[in-house]
């Protein structure tokens, strides 16, 4: 009787290496498949999520327009105080002056 040597004979004959001959052949199919699985998974997560948009620096261009910008309303801004402070200041008598003159006549008649 003549026995074929070749390794899948060998190994068909040999019980609990035959389990293990399957795992290893079936390991890449199966690690392949649980990756596509988690792919999908991931893939579904992310187009459930809102893109964050990372947060760019601001050109030199448009923090010294911004600053202009605040410079002008400062100087405006003071501009108005020190104009209603000489209104104020005009409107207001003198407080040198004696507040009872011009208000009292002293004449005989």
């Amino acid at each position: 009787m003549s026995v074929d040597p070749t390794l899948p004979v060998v190994i068909a004959q040999l019980g609990h290496a035959e389990r293990v001959v399957h795992e290893a052949q079936a390991h890449p199919e199966m690690a392949q498949s649980a990756a596509q699985q988690a792919a999908a998974e991931a893939l579904r997560h992310d187009r459930s999520q809102v893109q964050k948009t990372d947060e760019s620096g601001k050109s030199a261009v448009v923090d010294e327009r911004e600053r202009n910008r605040q410079r002008r309303r400062a100087l405006l801004l003071a501009r108005r105080k020190a104009r209603a402070a000489e209104e104020e200041d005009a409107d207001a008598p003198d407080s040198d002056d004696d507040p009872w003159s011009g208000n009292i006549l002293d004449i005989k008649v």
